[in-house]
Parts: C-alpha cells; structure tokens; sequence
C-alpha cells in the first residue's frame, strides 16, 4: 500500500463528496418492484441497453487502477496482450452464449452446472465461483484510493472502503448496483477524456513516444508470440466470469444481452485506448515511476489543475466501486442460493435473501483478508488466483452452451475434472510463489513466456473429460 498522499484543493474536495453522496443516494434509493428472490438478484431479468452496457462495461473495467502495472510492463503491447483477447472472447460469448444464457430460466452459472451435469458438480462450481467472484483485487484498489485521498492507515482504508461501497447492496440488490453503475460509467469516460485531452494539449505525443524505451514500443509488449497465446487463453475468462454471466442474464431479452456486448466491445477499446495512453504519459512524465496502483492517482495530482483532478479520481473511483459492488453481489448470492439453498432445498426466499446478505459479509471479508497480503494485483489475483479457478470452470461451462460439444460425460467426471484441475492450478500457484516465479514463466525455444496457472488447469480438465468421455462411450457400447 502506498505512502503518499494527494494533494487536494477545497474544490476538489467538494467534488469528491459530491460523486460520493451521488453514488450511495442512486445505491440506498433503489425500489425493488417485489420482493422475490429474482427482482433482488437480477433486477427481475429487465435491464434495459442502456442500462446493461453501462453496468457490464464499468464492472468489467473495475480494475482500473492494476492497467499501470500492465503499461509499466508492456508499454503499448498492453492493447494487443490485454485488450485485444477480452475483445475476441466478448464477441464468441455474443455469438454463442448471449442468446442462450438469457432464454435460460436460470440465471447463474451453478444453476446451468446443477441442470446439466447434477448437483455435485453444481455445488463444485459454486465453491469455485465464489473464489472468482470474491472481489479482492477491487477491494484493494478501492482502498488504494481511500489511503491517497486521506492519508489513513492500510487496514482502516481497506476496511473502510469495503464496509462503505457495498452497505446499499444490502438493500437494494442488483438494482441498487446498476443505478451506482450508470454514474461510475459516465464519470469513467469523463475522467479519462479529461486527463488524456490535459496531456495531449500540455505535453506533445510525440516528445511523450520519444521518452518510451524501445521494449515499449514494441507491438507484443515484448514477450513473443508464445507469449501472447498464454495472454490470448487468459482471455477465455470472460466465458465463466460470474459478473458477466449475471448481467447477460438479467437483460430484458436475449436481444439486449446479444447487441448490448457488441456495444460493450466497442467501449471496452475506446477506454483500453484512453487508458494506454494515460498510463504512457505517465511514465514520460513521473520520475521516478511509482507503483502501479498509484499510476493514476499521482499523474493525475501531479499534473491536472483543481476540478478537473477531482473529476478524475471520481472516474477512477467510480469504475472501482461499481466493480467491487458487482462482484459482491455475485459472491453473495453463489454463497447464499447456490451453496446454502441447495444444502437446505426447503429454504424460502426469504431465508435464501439472509444468507445471500450474510454471504455478502463474507466475501469482503476473504477479499479485505486477501487484499491486504498480495504484492502485485496483476501477477498474484489475476494471473496465478484467477487463472486457477478460471481454468477449472472453462470446459464443463463451456459444454453446456456450445451445442457442438456435447460431452457424455457423468457428473462425476465433470465435478472430478474441476477439482483436479483447481488442485494441480492451485499448487502452481504456490510452487510459483515459493521459487519467487508467481506468473510460472517458462524458456522455450529460446522465448520466454508465462505459462500461468490457466494452462496447466486447463490441460488437468481436458484429460479428466476425456477420460470420462471414453468410458461414457463404452459403457454406452456395453449397453447396446
């Protein structure tokens, strides 16, 4: 956690305060049109275009503040290493999962397990969807911001901002959090549009490039084309993020949740462009350069005028918050319907609301606890912790929605090929840490690149379907 702090004037403080009253009184002013388990969840499955790009686009770019680490590490490569792949995945998930995620009457991705493979495997993926919903990296950021604006202690900002940003979750649910979104989408755009036309008209593009060592200016980001295909697979978790899944199923139609992610692409590039950007000029003009969650905020103080570094630092606050809201809300309600409610089937919606509250509590809880030891967000929650769950849920996820790859596999096999390929992913994680290798970076061919914990689950998974595709197909043989 950085040291520094911001240096704020009155204006900006007004500012601040302002977006913040704005942001909870959208949040605490939500009216559920029922009470039913649904309306909480997913809005009664009635978000508007406007409404569901706006949520998904900002949720989606929560981590905001990690972008520096990236540009620091690949300079403009960064556009092609991690924009360029979530493009490619947003589009296959609008062709072949949009339509049927939505027409679904079921609006997680534990449900879709449950029906397709049975309730072990639905309870499996549950546990695993938690783990990647827990919103440890936003938690941390959203804490960043806290200790740079105040000055407060690492663990009281942490804390606080957690406690503050998601209290009128508790009340409103999915709709409290798409009113907060619609704000933290607008003031992403604003914020960034400000600093990037500050730079350009204050600090020439080009004297800017010239400052960039050649590493940077590189296409690849330097890492090969090797490289760029275990960047490319890590894109694949836009298949079974539980975010996006939930606010495709909580479009008002099947239409909506389609078209809406064309137009979400397109934002997602606009703010990879502005972002890239950002984050370039920052490295031209602070010396020395600062940590990656501080990348922002301080090129922000160091060169906007008052105001308009307010309403930046609203943008970056914004995005963040709408992120960590989000993925709480996924957390809670896996914890809550798809863990507690299926142990106890009898349980009303009123009690599934309880425990998706108390589930609420808990995710932050992990996600403050985890926040507060990682060293990097990029390499530690989402290339290694992400990457392992992400590589246990791809292939039965994927199973269910692309009609073509219809397995046979038992539920057994499905649940066993989730847990083994956590496991090996898991201990990947940990052999990386301990021999000071956190992304597993391999030498082949004379390239180096990060194998990451993705790929070896991934490989796990496949095996442990085929396997049980085999003996599905004898033992269907045998019964003829």
């Amino acid at each position: 956690m950085p040291l520094a702090t911001l240096h704020l004037s009155s204006l900006d403080g007004l500012v601040i305060i302002a977006f913040f009253v704005a942001i909870l009184g959208l949040g605490f002013s939500a009216k559920l049109r029922d009470n039913s388990l649904l309306q909480y969840l997913a809005a009664g499955r009635s978000l508007s275009l406007p409404a569901f790009v706006a949520t998904l686009v900002s949720t989606w770019y929560g981590g905001v503040l990690a972008i520096g680490d990236s540009v620091k590490a690949y300079g403009i490569g960064g556009l092609l290493l991690n924009g360029v792949p979530y493009y490619f995945f947003g589009i296959l998930y609008a062709i072949f999962f949009a339509s049927r995620v939505r027409e679904a009457s079921q609006i997680s991705i534990p449900e879709r397990l449950t029906q397709r493979w049975g309730r072990t495997t639905g309870i499996v993926g549950a546990v695993l969807v938690f783990l990647l919903a827990v919103p440890a990296a936003h938690v941390l950021m959203l804490g960043t911001l806290v200790h740079l604006l105040t000055g407060w202690g690492t663990i009281a900002s942490v804390i606080i901002a957690t406690v503050g940003g998601t209290l009128f979750l508790y009340k409103g649910g999915l709709l409290a959090d798409v009113r907060a979104g619609l704000l933290a989408f607008l003031m992403m755009y604003v914020g960034f549009l400000v600093i990037v036309i500050w730079c350009l008209t204050h600090y020439p593009l080009m004297d800017m490039v010239n400052h960039l060592d050649a590493p940077m200016k590189k296409w690849d980001g330097n890492v090969g084309w090797l490289g760029f295909i275990s960047f490319f697979i890590l894109g694949a978790w836009t298949m079974v993020d539980p975010g996006f899944h939930q606010r495709v199923s909580s479009a008002r139609s099947p239409e909506i949740s389609r078209k809406g992610l064309y137009v979400c692409v397109g934002f997602w590039m606009l703010f990879d462009l502005l972002s890239i950007v950002t984050g370039l000029y920052a490295i031209s003009i602070l010396k020395p350069i600062p940590d990656g969650l501080e990348f922002f905020p301080l090129l922000g103080d160091q060169i906007l005028p008052s105001g308009l570094k307010a309403i930046f630092l609203c943008g970056l606050a914004g995005t963040i918050l709408s992120a960590m809201v989000g993925y709480t809300l996924v957390s809670g309600a896996t914890f809550g319907r798809e863990f507690i409610a299926r142990l106890k089937p009898r349980a009303s919606d009123e009690q599934i609301k309880t425990w998706t509250r108390f589930g609420f509590g808990l995710a932050c809880a992990v996600a403050v606890g985890v926040a507060l030891t990682v060293e990097n967000v990029v390499v530690d929650l989402w290339y290694a912790y992400s990457g392992a769950v992400v590589g246990a849920l791809l292939l039965p996820v994927t199973a269910i929605y692309v009609p073509k790859f219809n397995l046979r596999s038992t539920s057994n096999w499905a649940a066993s090929s989730m847990i083994l390929a956590f496991i090996t992913s898991f201990a990947g994680l940990v052999y990386g840490k301990r021999t000071q290798n956190p992304s597993l970076e391999v030498h082949l061919g004379g390239q180096t690149f990060t194998l990451g914990t993705l790929i070896p689950g991934l490989i796990v998974s496949a095996f442990v379907l085929g396997l049980g595709e085999i003996a599905s197909r004898r033992t269907l043989i045998n019964d003829r």
